[in-house]
């Protein structure tokens, strides 16, 4: 599963632990330990062991059934998904489940410092709390739309490995993208850290970019030329640009809702005009390294010059058949 970018994440990412069932985890929806009996995983009510859980908590039941509720409505009805939660917290206080829908339904309403305060909740009761495929892309959503991108960045490792598990094929591509911006985010900052990080973001990009099916296919495509140009492979960069058609009208239309920093919109527009609108190419570089800072001002400033020179990557003619 993702052999190149866990080639890239070994070294990086603590192993799981040999116990660790990633199938499992996906197949319980999030479902919280608390409201799985040991061994028959609450299927059997006769079980002396979930009787005996039910005389203890008598609210278990309707707590693990809002939590159920909850969970199923998030992606629909986010406040019925946070009002379900609410009354599971009133029924069992302190547990992290409950805390983890907040979260996500906060997220979902746009809230992302709410999101971020029941997330650090949540974990601090129970750090596997968001172990779910879904609640740790929201994590790591809420982590890097809040700022903490290097929060961000360590679960998105912990993610990216569980990319298969994820319901659509365009949302394990969405978040192979948004890790891909987060980690040349964080390399940005340290010039020593910048070929590490862009080494990371390559293969995020590179994995993304097998499965072309979904609408990010440009968005990955052009990515990857940044990442490619900024780590100084040029010609690779050049080439697999002159590869990308309907570069302008994606320009015009693009949701860079995926980046870790602003600024990398400008350089990803002007990389889709480099081949058919010189003049803009060049507004949107000159607007880049005007905001930029770090290591990759310098690759931009290149590119700039190349535009301005007429030297840019010509536009790949299609083949005629025979």
């Amino acid at each position: 599963m993702l052999p190149a970018v866990l080639a890239v994440l070994l070294p990086i990412v603590t192993p799981l632990g040999p116990d660790t069932d990633l199938v499992a985890l996906a197949a319980a929806s999030g479902r919280p330990i608390e409201c799985l009996t040991p061994g028959r995983a609450g299927r059997d009510t006769n079980d002396p062991a979930s009787i005996w859980r039910l005389a203890r908590h008598p609210n278990l039941r309707r707590y693990c059934q809002l939590i159920a509720r909850a969970q199923a409505r998030l992606a629909s009805d986010a406040e019925g998904a946070r009002k379900a939660a609410t009354e599971a917290e009133r029924l069992i206080p302190g547990r992290a489940a409950p805390r983890i829908v907040l979260a996500r339904a906060a997220l979902s309403a746009g809230k992302v410092e709410e999101a971020l305060a029941s997330f650090d909740k949540a974990l601090a009761i129970d750090a596997r709390a968001a172990d779910h495929p879904l609640a740790l892309h929201d994590l790591a959503r809420a982590r890097r739309r809040g700022g903490r991108l290097e929060d961000a960045l360590a679960t998105y490792r912990v993610l990216v490995p569980r990319a298969s598990l994820l319901p659509s094929r365009e949302l394990r591509a969405r978040v192979l993208l948004e890790a891909a911006h987060v980690t040349m985010a964080v390399g940005a900052k340290s010039r020593d850290g910048a070929a590490r990080h862009l080494d990371e973001a390559l293969a995020y990009l590179r994995e993304a970019g097998r499965d072309p099916h979904h609408r990010l296919r440009l968005d990955i495509a052009l990515s990857l030329v940044l990442a490619l140009d900024r780590a100084g492979k040029r010609t690779q960069a050049d080439a697999v640009l002159a590869e990308q058609r309907g570069t302008a009208a994606w320009a015009e239309r693009v949701d860079a809702s995926y980046l870790a920093s602003d600024k990398d919109l400008d350089a990803l527009v002007a990389l889709a005009n480099e081949r058919v609108n010189a003049s803009t190419a060049s507004e949107r570089w000159r607007r880049y390294i005007s905001t930029a800072e770090g290591s990759y001002r310098e690759a931009a400033a290149a590119r700039l010059e190349r535009v301005g020179a007429g030297t840019a990557p010509a536009k790949k003619k299609p083949r005629r058949g025979r």
